[in-house]
């Protein structure tokens, strides 16, 4: 087993984790000239030379670091005079510093990285959304030797697969979203545009917002998500993937060390809500007091706080869970059909779901609430107690 962790840049994380089979730590600056899969609002603070000192810890370690440069949207600008000669200036630089590979989405950037430095290992970001094997084909013939799964993590057809080819598969193991996310596409150009200089610096990302009211619509989708349980990584082990991804370098140190701890032990008591990301009822239950207090349509706002405030008590027991509840997913076409008409996820929904203390069957779903939709311009509008590092990132390019 290979773990990669997403580090908040504390020194201090690099010893929580040290008896730990963490093999590679993955973040980037705030705001980079592609953008860094993340928007910079909810990353911490780092300069150039508190960057260099982190890797420098995390090589005495020995660990490796890839920086994130995994935006899948570069607006266009990809396309200017001198765009490609300043991304491999900021990738050379990145290198400087101590970056061991990078994280990376597009394919054309991919493709330069490998040209200028063939013995630089790439991953395939999450953002490239690989959901075949011939479309990994492709970035693993421009110079990439690893796919990392987020969306496609519970299709074993695929892993298998990807095994087959050679590639080095990366499962990412707590990501809360949803199976099948409409909402998925927009999100992530979101993200990625909002990484880069010059961007729209949001305070909150809408459709995390979409997201959580179909959470909050129906709780049995936090159960057919997309999240992987430590107790069954080994399905995975079976099937050639041995190099799992905890996401969270926005989260605390203490965290990022519980998380990465419960999957090496395998197994976790508990709320497995602890060690998951659920920003869907988070992320919108802040952005929504935010919107509150500034007074924003509160006919809108209202409503969706109390809709969401029915969800600030959710337990997932992941010490109910029926045995071989993966390898009864692995074996559902969950593509052809819809979980209405397979029915299981929503069965283990009934087992493993508390909602304030009580079983899922006593929650009552909201009706007819207002459309979200004209909030849109408020979340592009910076609060005025937005602190001043979220608007301010450092860039690599920029020094």
């Amino acid at each position: 087993m290979e773990l990669v962790l997403g580090t908040n840049f504390d020194d201090a994380l690099l010893d929580r984790v040290v008896d730990l089979p963490v093999r590679t730590f993955f973040a980037g600056f705030p705001v980079s000239l592609t953008g860094a899969g993340r928007p910079p609002f909810i990353l911490p603070e780092v300069d150039r030379d508190g960057f260099r000192r982190h890797l420098k810890a995390i090589h005495h370690h020995g660990r490796e670091f890839y920086a994130t440069l995994n935006s899948n949207d570069l607006g266009l600008k990809e396309y200017g005079p001198g765009y490609l000669d300043a991304f491999l200036r900021e990738v050379g630089e990145l290198l400087s510093l101590g970056v061991d590979g990078f994280v990376m989405a597009i394919p054309a950037l991919i493709e330069a990285v490998h040209r200028v430095h063939p013995n630089i290992p790439i991953s395939v970001s999450s953002f490239a959304r690989i959901r075949s094997v011939s479309q990994a084909e492709y970035f693993l013939r421009l110079g990439a030797d690893t796919v990392i799964l987020e969306e496609g993590n519970r299709n074993f057809p695929l892993i298998q697969g990807l095994v087959r080819t050679g590639a080095r598969v990366e499962v990412l193991t707590n990501q809360t979203c949803i199976r099948e996310c409409p909402f998925r596409a927009h999100h992530l150009n979101t993200s990625s545009l909002c990484s880069q200089p010059d961007g729209d610096r949001l305070w909150f990302e809408y459709p995390i917002l979409e997201c959580g009211l179909e959470v909050v619509r129906d709780p049995r989708k936090l159960i057919s998500s997309i999240w992987v349980r430590p107790e069954d990584l080994s399905i995975y082990e079976e099937a050639g993937v041995h190099r799992f991804k905890i996401s969270g370098r926005n989260r605390s140190t203490d965290w990022l060390a519980h998380a990465a701890r419960s999957y090496s032990r395998r197994r976790y008591h508990g709320n497995l809500l602890d060690i998951l990301s659920f920003v869907q009822v988070k992320g919108p239950s802040k952005a929504l007091s935010t919107l509150a207090s500034r007074g924003v349509s509160p006919e809108v706002v209202g409503p969706l706080r109390e809709a969401f405030a029915g969800l600030d008590d959710v337990v997932i027991d992941n010490d109910a869970f029926p045995r071989g509840f993966l390898r009864r997913i692995a074996t559902t076409d969950c593509e052809h059909q819809s979980c209405d008409e397979c029915g299981y996820c929503g069965a283990v929904a009934q087992k493993v779901l508390r909602i304030k203390g009580r079983s899922l069957a006593e929650y009552q779903s909201p009706r007819e609430l207002p459309l979200p939709v004209g909030l849109l311009e408020a979340f592009g509008n910076a609060p005025q107690n937005e602190p001043a590092k979220a608007l301010e990132s450092p860039t690599v390019s920029r020094r």
